[in-house]
């Protein structure tokens, strides 16, 4: 199973049965399999939005399957290796490099510091994302990127 980093759009989409992108990214799940990255960041801003989603049946939906997923770990591999400080020093040093070049916020720098760190640690396979901007910056870091295009209606590599 590829290991690979999906920031919180396209997590939350895994999830959501309603979001925009819930189709093409749940097809791309079902063709490869992977185990996604978790680590406390990614964990508390997937959390925060899918508790503001618990508006209606769909947004209930989503909550319980992401707090199954966190109790049977099914696609959710923690990642003791990002210890938020050092991924914080790191989207630093990588802001300081690319912030004039990029449009990206500074949440997208952290997932961005964070896939790459894992990337030279144990191999990431790929960054998934339905951000632009994010998936830009993450291609430019080195990536192997998979960003989700409604356009197309698929993702692109």
């Amino acid at each position: 199973m590829p290991l690979v980093y999906a920031d919180t759009s396209a997590l939350f989409a895994f999830f959501h049965p309603r979001d925009e992108f819930s189709q093409v990214v749940t097809d791309a799940v079902l063709q490869s399999l992977p185990d996604f990255v978790y680590w406390s960041f990614l964990r508390y801003e997937l959390r925060h939005n899918l508790r503001q989603s618990r508006t209606d049946s769909d947004g209930e939906v989503a909550w319980k399957a992401l707090r199954a997923g966190e109790r049977t770990h099914a696609r959710l591999r923690w990642q003791s290796d990002l210890r938020t400080e050092f991924v914080i020093e790191a989207a630093d040093e990588l802001s300081a490099q690319s912030a004039l070049a990029s449009k990206a916020g500074s949440a997208d720098f952290l997932h961005v510091a964070a896939a790459r760190r894992l990337h030279l640690l144990s191999g990431l396979d790929e960054f998934w994302t339905c951000d632009a901007e994010q998936g830009a910056l993450a291609s430019a870091a080195g990536l192997k990127v998979r960003r989700f295009d409604l356009k197309q209606g698929k993702s692109r590599k």
